[in-house]
């Protein structure tokens, strides 16, 4: 493998140090699977999965790097080293969109770098991820009765969690950021409302989580009954103790527009992905957009706009945005 060409692939790493020596088992590498380091001969093609859309089928290639968040985020070059492989893989197969996953989307320059050294489109997500936690946001609201909000959103700093303040901002949503200086005049320019992190945890009950750090705050100071709608991950709240009522709801999933075609480790993949039967995240549906014809934009700052561009390529294909736990 690979053994047949795929139309996009989709570029991850182990979310927990006890997959990688399951990685070993289907790569075939021994040192992996032993829990020892690794370095480009460990990156390598872990599955595929095909996803049929509006616009017809898309094959599509899983190509995993050997390293997890921690150390990819600590070893930039690394990283890059790593995506450049991956992308190598990806490329033998003839592939027209190449999509980073999780932590691969941040480093190296959020995928600015890879980008530079391929002529295939490069992709990290965020503008898809945007309209879909935007989206979700708004139908949780919607269903508290509570259209305007107000919603406190963790993570503004990010591209990701800016471009979701700007969307809800703009479609009327009152928008509680917790940033000061230079990142509180941006904010304010959106349309949001710069406060502490105390102020923010105390005012609304339905929250954002769009951190790119991992968790950052305990569970406990959220609010009896509040709405966590969060895209993080790792997940924003820290391990312990949760109020009463507490419900957090999944921050980029996407319905599936019709049927998936895996095979055995494209299964695999997709239980370990969590994305949930019939459903996959924004990140990955966003470079079938591209290798369907689409043009999804991208860079450090997003504006509504763009957001709007990356959702209407999606619907186009039938992709739906859900809320579910």
């Amino acid at each position: 493998m690979p053994d047949a060409e795929a139309d996009f692939a989709f570029l991850v790493h182990p979310l927990r140090r006890w997959q990688r020596p399951l990685l070993g088992v289907r790569l075939l590498h021994l040192p992996l699977f032993l829990g020892r380091d690794a370095g480009i001969d460990g990156v390598g093609a872990v599955a595929r999965v095909d996803v049929e859309t509006a616009a017809g089928w898309c094959r599509g290639l899983v190509v995993s790097v050997p390293d997890t968040a921690e150390r990819l985020a600590a070893e930039q070059g690394r990283a890059l080293a790593h995506q450049e492989r991956a992308a190598q893989v990806a490329m033998g197969v003839g592939v027209r969109a190449i999509g980073l996953g999780n932590a691969l989307a941040v480093v190296a320059g959020r995928g600015k770098a890879l980008a530079e050294r391929t002529a295939t489109p490069v992709t990290t997500g965020n503008a898809s991820t945007a309209w879909a936690c935007a989206t979700i946001t708004k139908q949780v609201l919607a269903d508290r009765g509570a259209p305007r909000g107000p919603v406190g959103l963790l993570g503004f700093r990010g591209t990701v969690g800016e471009a979701v303040a700007a969307t809800l901002a703009a479609d009327g949503v009152e928008v509680f950021v917790d940033v000061a200086g230079r990142a509180a005049r941006t904010a304010e320019q959106l349309g949001c409302v710069p406060v502490s992190l105390d102020d923010l945890l105390r005012r609304p009950s339905v929250f954002v989580g769009a951190s790119t750090t991992g968790p950052v705050i305990p569970a406990a100071r959220l609010p009896t009954g509040a709405i966590l709608v969060d895209l993080a991950l790792p997940p924003t709240l820290e391990p312990g103790p949760r109020p009463s009522g507490l419900r957090v709801v999944a921050g980029e999933r996407l319905r599936l527009p019709g049927a998936v075609r895996r095979d055995v480790w494209g299964a695999i993949w997709l239980a370990l992905a969590r994305y949930g039967r019939g459903c996959v995240f924004a990140c990955f549906a966003e470079p079938i957009a591209i290798a369907l014809g689409g043009v999804v934009p991208s860079g450090r700052h997003l504006s509504v706009d763009d957001v709007a561009a990356a959702g209407a390529q999606l619907s186009r294909l039938g992709f739906r945005p859900v809320v579910t736990d």
